[in-house]
């Protein structure tokens, strides 16, 4: 069983990324643990003077998200026929991230899925989107971003982006394999380095990477290039037909940088397709 946090805020951009999860593993029945957060909604709505009427506004509200899920849950089972889904809801008034730690830390849970707002690409995910405070304060667990304007591909074309600047640990690519074996994948490795600053020890982490992927066929590119690691990303994925890119989340991944406001706001990553990001460890 394939078991998936998927966070909603009932917008159109969450059921998109909903709809991908619900179709990454359809061998396996899903479980999928619909997320969502109101806090923010109930503070504003809140009176400070009378706290039976917060009760009564809490217990109202707490009412209209659960008929909002069923509502979620009831379309997503009719537009997912011919997969088993097993549909739950996790909601409340803490911070998203919160809720999404409590599932992880309680639940057995493989991976989360979650839709990002506003135009597409790296830049805009991480500005000023849930998303970053997901990525930077979740337990480490396997994230897929779906990007707003992604049309809907299943991932038949792969490409992670290896930085080979650590090792890889034994069980960081056990969800990508799988993906891969599933979806019958053609999958690349991408090592995108400046012709002057190669990454010290590439070819002994590349042969560590080698070791963690021996189950699954790829191909490798080593690309040299004098361009912003992003744009060089770019334009691989646009020539080979990626429809999902694979980055690793660590101290001093490509990711890492991108967290930065100040590389971002200089970055032109725009890409519409979605991410997953790995965690170092699972």
């Amino acid at each position: 069983m394939a078991s998936i946090i998927v966070p909603t805020d009932f917008s159109d951009n969450a059921y998109n990324a909903l709809f991908y999860a619900s179709r990454l593993i359809p061998s396996e029945v899903c479980k999928i643990s619909l997320v969502h957060s109101y806090g923010d909604q109930l503070s504003e709505a809140l009176s400070r003077l009378d706290t039976r009427v917060n009760d009564a506004i809490a217990n109202e509200m707490r009412a209209e998200v659960y008929d909002q899920l069923e509502i979620v849950k009831h379309k997503i089972i009719r537009d997912c026929e011919g997969i088993t889904l097993i549909v739950e809801f996790y909601y409340g008034a803490l911070p998203l991230n919160d809720i999404i730690n409590d599932l992880i830390d309680n639940v057995d849970v493989d991976f989360v899925v979650m839709g990002t707002k506003g135009a597409s690409g790296l830049k805009e995910i991480f500005i000023g989107s849930q998303a970053v405070k997901v990525v930077k304060n979740i337990t480490p667990i396997p994230l897929f971003l779906i990007p707003e304007k992604a049309d809907f591909m299943l991932p038949k074309n792969i490409v992670y982006a290896a930085d080979l600047r650590n090792d890889y640990q034994r069980n960081q690519f056990v969800l990508l394999k799988k993906i891969i074996k599933e979806h019958q994948s053609n999958f690349h490795l991408a090592h995108v380095y400046h012709p002057s600053k190669a990454a010290p020890g590439a070819e002994l982490h590349y042969t560590n990477l080698k070791n963690r992927l021996q189950e699954v066929a790829y191909t490798t590119h080593w690309i040299a290039s004098d361009k912003e690691i992003e744009e060089t990303l770019t334009e691989f994925c646009e020539s080979h037909h990626i429809n999902l890119l694979v980055l690793r989340h660590h101290k001093y991944s490509f990711l890492k940088s991108i967290l930065k406001t100040s590389f971002v706001e200089k970055a032109s990553f725009h890409l519409e397709l979605p991410l997953l990001i790995l965690p170092d460890s699972v």
